[in-house]
């Protein structure tokens, strides 16, 4: 990591009996299943493309048959792993369903911070959330509740959008 710009990072912290505790920067402690460092902004850039079939900005940036195979549900009743039960939903290359099957997306955890990049199935409504801080048990459930503001703002953005476009249309 010695070619990175640290100051361009954020501080990460474990909370533990009551304290925050910063900790040092690290890499690669669960080496393959993470490592990557991203922006939301870029995440978002990235997410966009895949929620629009591979277009942004009005460029196609991937093919839209990459993002559907990217996003196809591997499991069905012949090929489900037993130690993954339907009522556990699908899941993808990257993708997984999540929150009774309701939402679909990718998160993950590491010492000092927490990811979720989720997504209505109708694709209409998506969310990121980066959480610099390491949280369990009691307090792991504050994530879990800011992340279901956020998703019920981002509600109410859309359903303002569509009553915008339903109003022009009426015109």
């Amino acid at each position: 990591m010695s070619e990175i710009d640290m100051t361009r990072h954020s501080t990460l912290f474990v909370s533990q009996n009551g304290f925050t505790i910063p900790i040092p920067n690290y890499s690669g402690t669960t080496y393959p299943d993470g490592g990557i460092r991203t922006s939301v902004s870029d995440l978002s850039k990235f997410f966009a493309v895949l929620l629009n079939d591979g277009e942004i900005a009005g460029g196609q940036l991937l093919e839209r048959k990459t993002i559907q195979e990217m996003t196809r549900f591997q499991f069905s009743d012949g090929n489900r792993p037993e130690n993954f039960p339907a009522e556990d939903g699908n899941s993808g290359l990257f993708w997984r369903t999540k929150f009774n099957g309701t939402r679909m997306g990718h998160g993950g955890n590491d010492p000092g911070l927490q990811t979720e990049m989720l997504c209505n199935l109708s694709k209409d409504v998506g969310l990121i959330l980066f959480i610099n801080t390491s949280l369990s048990g009691e307090e792991g459930r504050i994530s879990g509740e800011i992340f279901d503001e956020f998703w019920k703002f981002a509600e109410s953005k859309r359903n303002v959008s569509r009553e915008a476009r339903q109003v022009g249309d009426a015109r």
